[in-house]
């Protein structure tokens, strides 16, 4: 025979109530069932779990054992119905998340879209927030979580990467690095720059792996706006230093790859010891699946 949640459950029930009468009375069967049901499990484990000598039931070591188990085993039944439940939109709800604008304007449109259309039932709230505010927002429980760049775990708040991606020098069509197949730091240092400004992790990277090349960028303007800057580059002479995924929001703009790679890790910030609601891990699984899209478009 199979071990079936019946058995469970009706085992369950005796080792609450402590009677086979009372927890056939409870599970609405006759006693002879109960009894039947009770001896097949214990067949199927090949131990005895109830004591019946004594007048009222109790476990034996095997049971004890057993009964951990099977109490955690039906509970996690329960669990995955309520989240099936909440899956199938019969609980209306709503989900609240931050992200950095890096992926504002990019792969979370096309998110939002397939979201809405899939769970219209769940009112979901998206924030613009820098990394910093996102953390704070996430630890204090305000947001399911943060999508951002990473990784910076600290005790209230967890990280997951979900994909990498490699900055790029991104420049106008009329920029003679438009034709580059690849660049190098040290041919970087030889074209003014519009960067982001000091406080962006991006920023950071980017001083670094100047260092390192033991280089100095030419630095003709500095903003704190990724949206600014790329309108600054379509229409001067300058170079910007962002992710491929950014510029493609531009016809006029060209990324080239960036020799040797430096990387971002992307992913997402959640709170010590939550777990994301379904809807939250759907909206995560969606990330994914369009960051997947995007840079499998981006090859050609």
């Amino acid at each position: 025979g199979t071990m079936e949640l019946r058995h469970l459950r009706y085992f369950l029930s005796i080792v609450k109530l402590g009677s086979f009468t009372k927890a056939a009375e409870e599970l609405s069967v006759t006693q002879p069932t109960l009894s039947h049901q009770i001896r097949q499990l214990e067949e199927e484990l090949g131990c005895e779990l109830l004591d019946r000598t004594s007048r009222n039931v109790r476990l034996t070591n095997a049971g004890e054992i057993f009964a951990n188990f099977a109490g955690r085993s039906v509970k996690e039944v329960e669990n995955g119905k309520a989240a099936i439940q909440e899956f199938r939109g019969l609980r209306v709800g709503s989900l609240a998340i931050g992200v950095v604008s890096a992926f504002i304007n990019n792969i979370m449109p096309s998110v939002i879209s397939r979201f809405q259309s899939e769970y219209p039932g769940i009112n979901l709230k998206v924030l613009e927030l820098p990394t910093g505010e996102l953390g704070r927002q996430v630890s204090a429980g305000d947001l399911a979580f943060g999508f951002a760049y990473g990784p910076s775990s600290t005790d209230q708040v967890v990280w997951e990467e979900l994909f990498k991606e490699r900055l790029c020098l991104i420049v106008s069509k009329r920029h003679e690095f438009s034709k580059y197949k690849s660049v190098s730091f040290e041919e970087i240092s030889k074209t003014p720059l519009a960067l982001l400004t000091r406080e962006y992790l991006s920023r950071k990277m980017i001083d670094t792996a100047f260092l390192e090349a033991v280089r100095s960028p030419q630095i003709g303007i500095e903003m704190n706006s990724i949206e600014a800057l790329l309108q600054t580059v379509a229409n001067t002479g300058l170079a910007t230093i962002l992710t491929p995924r950014i510029a493609r929001t531009s016809r006029n703009l060209v990324a080239v790859p960036i020799l040797p790679a430096v990387e971002r890790s992307a992913g997402i910030f959640t709170r010590q010891g939550a777990t994301l609601p379904p809807a939250g891990r759907v909206i995560v699984d969606m990330i994914r699946q369009v960051a997947r899209e995007d840079s499998a478009g981006s090859k050609d």
